[in-house]
C-alpha cells in the first residue's frame, strides 16, 4: 500500500513541511512565517561550471 504522510515540523524557530513516502524517502520544504516557500539561492557544485565552459 502506498502511504504518504504530510506533517509540519518546527525546530529552533524554523518551520518546514515534510512529505514522507511509504518507502521511507522524505522531502522537507522550508516555510517562511507568512506561509510562503523559503527559496534558497542556487549554488553550483564544484566541477559543474568547468563542464559548462567546455560544452559552450
Amino acid at each position: 500500500m502506498n502511504e504518504i504522510k504530510v506533517f509540519t515540523r518546527t525546530n529552533d524557530c524554523r518551520i518546514s513541511k515534510v512529505i514522507e513516502y511509504s518507502s521511507g524517502a522524505r522531502v522537507e520544504i522550508p516555510i517562511n512565517r507568512d506561509g510562503t516557500v523559503k527559496w534558497y539561492e542556487d549554488r553550483l557544485k564544484k566541477g559543474v561550471a568547468q563542464d559548462e565552459k567546455i560544452h559552450s
